[in-house]
């Protein structure tokens, strides 16, 4: 019966454009990566600023430049773009 219901549930969600997104790989990739960048902001921002005693400044254009360019090569490795 739950495998009856997800094929109805992926039919519909086929049959409607947004669902059609939602369903593609590309957006996978995008919602994970987007997420992987979020989490290692924090965390660097963290080890940086508490951690290593960096100026705040320093350490935030260190890292949102940093994964700025690592989630450009994210998005190219995955062919998200």
């Amino acid at each position: 019966m739950n495998s009856q219901f997800l094929e109805k549930t992926i039919a519909r969600l086929n049959a409607t454009k947004i669902g059609r997104l939602f369903l593609n790989k590309k957006f996978l990739h995008y919602t994970w990566i987007g997420i992987f960048i979020s989490v290692l902001n924090i965390f660097l921002l963290w080890l940086f600023i508490d951690v290593l005693g960096i100026y705040t400044v320093v350490a935030s254009t260190l890292v949102i430049g940093g994964t700025f360019i690592l989630r450009y090569v994210l998005f190219d490795s995955f062919e998200v773009l």
